[in-house]
């Protein structure tokens, strides 16, 4: 297989509920997506989770379309490609970028494989428990509700053990936290049984200097970034449990190996989303499928009225129910 040329869109919908983060409040959620075509007329495209600014990772909307064109011209266009192992070291290439990386290589990954349909556990992530968001989640009854931290979280919790079901409950501080924290994390820790907590601060030593019995357990989450860095954190902190996203990592095939090695240091998985549209969302459910814990995996229509895929991510008693995506190109703008 030759691929012959590289086409960027974008895709931009507003959300139903306002995201409120400890970084940033969100009202829309803009993407860029590409299409990779080959000598035959196929394209295979692919979802960035990156953002238009940095505020969540140094990779942007224009870095990965500036670092995809500049690849694709130098390294993919024209060459021959029998197989994904083969894709795997041009892609290696953008090792240096994972968004980017991530990208190229969810459009690689369709090329070479035929993708299944399949089920997985549905996992809810909420930014504030707002009346709106309580009756969502009483309704979709998710496996697991992960709840952002918030100066409400302790009424937030209390709350969410009011729903007529009893969801597994994980957080998310975004590395926000500081050791003026702590009384809020013992109440956490004493008022609800917490699954985990991604990574609470950003200094790490902060978790050597606290009881474990003070605060919940500890998910590594924005520091994991690669296998070995991931392997010797957990030997230096109490961690034993890691938020997997593909587009740090780098992409399909290296949250797969990711996962293999993890699981051979006894360590737990959760695959992270990011705000996704059906394509993404797709494969981060596909690769839930080998985590410990329900993913970061929303069903459709859960953050916006509408998406360029399908229906996709059907709600069925608690697990979601994917088939392979189906592009509508007409409602994609061309980037440039």
């Amino acid at each position: 297989m030759r691929f012959e040329s590289i086409q960027f869109y974008t895709y931009d919908a507003p959300f139903k509920h306002q995201i409120k983060t400890p970084k940033v409040t969100l009202d829309t959620r803009k993407v860029l997506v590409i299409g990779l075509v080959n000598h035959q007329g196929q394209t295979y495209f692919g979802e960035c989770n990156a953002f238009e600014t940095n505020w969540y990772d140094t990779e942007t909307i224009e870095s990965v379309y500036l670092d995809l064109k500049h690849w694709f011209d130098e390294t993919l266009k024209g060459i021959d490609i029998d197989t994904f192992e083969t894709a795997i070291t041009l892609l290696n290439q953008l090792n240096q970028v994972p968004a980017a990386r991530s990208t190229a290589a969810m459009a690689l990954y369709q090329a070479f494989h035929t993708l299944p349909s399949f089920e997985v556990q549905y996992g809810a992530t909420i930014s504030g428990l707002t009346t709106e968001n309580f009756q969502q989640l009483e309704t979709t009854q998710p496996k697991r509700v992960k709840l952002k931290w918030s100066e409400h979280v302790v009424n937030d919790l209390r709350k969410l053990h009011t729903l007529p079901f009893k969801p597994s409950i994980a957080l998310d501080a975004n590395e926000s936290l500081t050791a003026d924290d702590l009384n809020t994390l013992e109440k956490v820790q004493n008022s609800a049984n917490i699954l985990y907590i991604e990574e609470p601060f950003k200094d790490l030593e902060v978790l050597n200097s606290v009881s474990s019995a003070m605060i919940p357990p500890v998910a590594l989450d924005e520091k994991a970034r690669d296998v070995i860095s991931i392997v010797n954190i957990a030997k230096q902190y109490p961690i034993d449990t890691v938020v997997l996203k593909p587009f740090r990592l780098g992409g399909i095939d290296k949250v797969l190996e990711a996962i293999e090695c993890l699981h051979q240091h006894h360590m737990h998985v959760v695959i992270g989303g990011m705000y996704e549209y059906g394509l993404s969302r797709y494969f981060t459910a596909y690769l839930s499928q080998y985590a410990d814990y329900p993913g970061d995996v929303t069903p459709y229509g859960y953050y916006f009225e509408r998406e360029f895929t399908q229906e996709n991510g059907i709600l069925k008693r608690g697990h979601l129910y994917f088939v392979p995506p189906e592009i509508d190109v007409t409602q994609l703008k061309t980037y440039s």
